[in-house]
C-alpha cells in the first residue's frame, strides 16, 4: 500500500497536468479511480455520459471578413497615433541628453551652394548619358568615303 503522501502528490500532479492518468492506481496495479488512466476500461458506465467528440466548428477561423479588424474608424486610429507620437516627442524632449543633441543641431548651418552645383552636375550627367545612348541607337551613320 502506498503512503497517503505519495497518493496525494500523484493526484496533485495529475490535477496540474503533469500526469495525465491515475498515477497511484498505475503504480499499485489497481482499478483506476478516474478516467485518463492507461488501464481505464473503455466500456465503463462512467464513459456513457462523456462527450468525447471533436468540436464540429473551429472557433478560431473568422467566418465574417468584417470581424478581422477592429470596428474603430480611421479618424480614431489617426488621432491615437498622433497622440502617441506627440507624447513620445514630449517625453524625449525632457531627457537631458536629447536636449543637448537638439541644441547642437540648431547651431548647424548648411552651405546650399554646393548642393545646387552638385545637383546641376548630376542632372547634366544623367541627361548626357541618355542623349549618348539615344544617338548610338538611332542616329544614322554616314557611310565612310573610299
Amino acid at each position: 500500500m502506498l503512503s497517503t503522501n505519495l497518493v496525494d502528490s500523484l493526484d496533485r500532479a495529475a490535477a496540474n497536468g503533469i500526469l495525465d492518468y491515475d498515477g497511484a492506481a498505475f503504480i499499485t496495479d489497481t482499478q483506476p479511480r478516474y478516467m485518463g488512466s492507461p488501464s481505464f476500461p473503455v466500456n465503463s458506465p462512467q464513459m456513457n455520459g462523456a462527450n468525447l467528440q471533436q468540436p464540429q466548428k473551429d472557433e478560431m477561423v473568422y467566418s465574417d471578413a468584417q470581424n478581422k479588424q477592429s470596428k474603430n474608424p480611421l479618424w480614431k486610429k489617426l488621432l491615437f497615433g498622433a497622440i502617441v507620437v506627440g507624447l513620445g516627442a514630449f517625453g524625449l524632449s525632457k531627457v537631458p541628453a536629447v536636449k543637448k543633441q537638439v541644441a547642437k543641431l540648431k547651431n548647424i548651418k548648411f552651405d546650399t551652394t554646393k548642393i545646387k552645383t552638385t545637383a546641376k552636375e548630376a542632372y547634366t550627367k544623367v541627361c548626357d548619358f541618355f542623349k549618348d545612348g539615344w544617338n548610338k541607337l538611332f542616329k544614322k551613320k554616314s557611310a565612310p568615303t573610299p
